[in-house]
């Protein structure tokens, strides 16, 4: 159990720094920007468009999402890890 608990830690910390990292962040927000760009700027009419970019929002908000919980398992580890009770 403990041996799952570091391991935990371990990627919660990895999964911080990436999340901490200027350079994802600047890529996150350039890519997020570009798709709502591009979702205000297609036609009303264009349906594929549109929901291929809502799909490609939706991915890399999982994206975030999957690290960001990550992170937070790490961080519950590392407490459980301090104070077993």
């Amino acid at each position: 159990m403990k041996d799952k608990a570091l391991e935990e830690i371990k990627r919660g910390g990895e999964a911080e720094k990436i999340l901490s990292n200027e350079v994802y962040q600047e890529a996150f927000n350039k890519v997020r920007n570009h798709i709502v760009d591009a979702m205000q700027n297609s036609p009303l009419s264009d349906d594929v468009t549109h929901n291929r970019l809502v799909i490609a929002l939706q991915t890399l908000t999982q994206i975030e999402k999957a690290l960001t919980d990550i992170m937070q398992t790490g961080k519950m580890a590392q407490i459980q890890v301090q104070d077993p009770r």
